[in-house]
């Protein structure tokens, strides 16, 4: 990695609809590329996505849909990148939304498309032509069947989590959303997911792959989670952007303490250090990322939509 700090910009809104009425696509288009175009330090939208991605590129969008209708990367916001991408050249047929199953996607609004027709593609790995590969993929502690979806279809992905606490493991974002990838994740919750979700993300065609985190944490489960609680959501109505998955837990980890605390709760790790994980990811074996406060730096923005 390069010296520099890791960048993360946090773009929060004036004037976005309440969450009961949803989050347009066009208010979360605004919101997405005023961070992307302040994470790669340009004016220009196609000189920004061309940072991470080619003309030639098969984008894949790795949402979250475990949390169902209510507490999963919101739809709207994969509607967002597409037709930002789209005005930056990339084909609907060039993008693929995708999690684990097809059903969980429907269920959380998103219009499935297995097709190359029309909209942006989006299905899960049980659809017929994808599944999960013969193989397994072997690193450290992990030993899995990877999503056909990550290894084959598409060329490059944009990580989109959403942010929530976890019962097991303190934190679920980034870098443990590529858990939606594997056919066997529930097989490493144990120990606090300590080292699986590293090693998982150590997987060379993973670093390869993952070229942009694009965090939803426009409501965010701030305890129950990873399932949904409403009365445990916080109406946060904000994006995170990163290259660096693990800077960008580490952020969101302080995010998440920072809503316990004014909850009257307790840090999402007992002794109020980021989870073992996170710091795992960062360490010497696996170089995934930064989690000290000093190589982050966090850039805030707010966008004006009533303007």
């Amino acid at each position: 990695m390069e010296s520099r700090r890791s960048k993360i910009v946090r773009v929060s809104s004036r004037g976005t609809s309440a969450p009961e009425e949803g989050f347009s696509p066009r208010a979360l288009q605004i919101m997405l590329e005023c961070g992307l175009l302040e994470l790669a330090g340009t004016s220009d939208v196609h000189a920004a996505w061309m940072r991470y991605f080619s003309p030639r590129d098969t984008i894949g969008f790795k949402v979250n849909c475990l949390g169902g209708r209510s507490m999963c990367t919101h739809p709207a916001l994969a509607e967002a990148a597409a037709k930002s991408l789209g005005s930056a050249g990339i084909a609907p047929h060039q993008i693929i939304a995708w999690d684990r199953h097809t059903r969980e996607l429907e269920r959380c609004g998103f219009s499935v498309n297995p097709g190359q027709g029309g909209a942006y593609r989006c299905f899960g790995t049980d659809q017929k032509g994808a599944g999960y590969e013969e193989e397994l993929t072997a690193q450290g502690s992990v030993g899995s069947l990877f999503s056909t979806l990550l290894t084959r279809h598409c060329t490059s992905v944009i990580n989109m989590p959403i942010l929530k606490d976890h019962g097991l493991c303190g934190l679920t974002c980034a870098l443990k959303n590529i858990f939606g990838a594997l056919h066997n994740p529930n097989k490493y919750h144990d120990d606090h997911c300590d080292p699986y979700i590293a090693d998982a993300n150590a997987v060379p065609f993973v670093r390869e792959k993952l070229r942009l985190v694009v965090c939803d944490a426009l409501q965010v489960q701030y305890k129950g989670g990873p399932s949904y609680h409403r009365k445990w959501v916080a109406d946060l109505g904000s994006l995170l952007l990163a290259e660096d998955p693990v800077a960008l837990d580490t952020v969101c980890a302080g995010l998440l303490n920072k809503i316990r605390r004014e909850n009257g709760l307790p840090p999402i790790v007992e002794d109020g250090e980021l989870p073992a994980y996170i710091r795992t990811a960062a360490d010497s074996d696996h170089k995934l990322g930064r989690c000290r406060p000093e190589e982050i730096e966090l850039v805030e923005k707010i966008v004006d939509l009533e303007g």
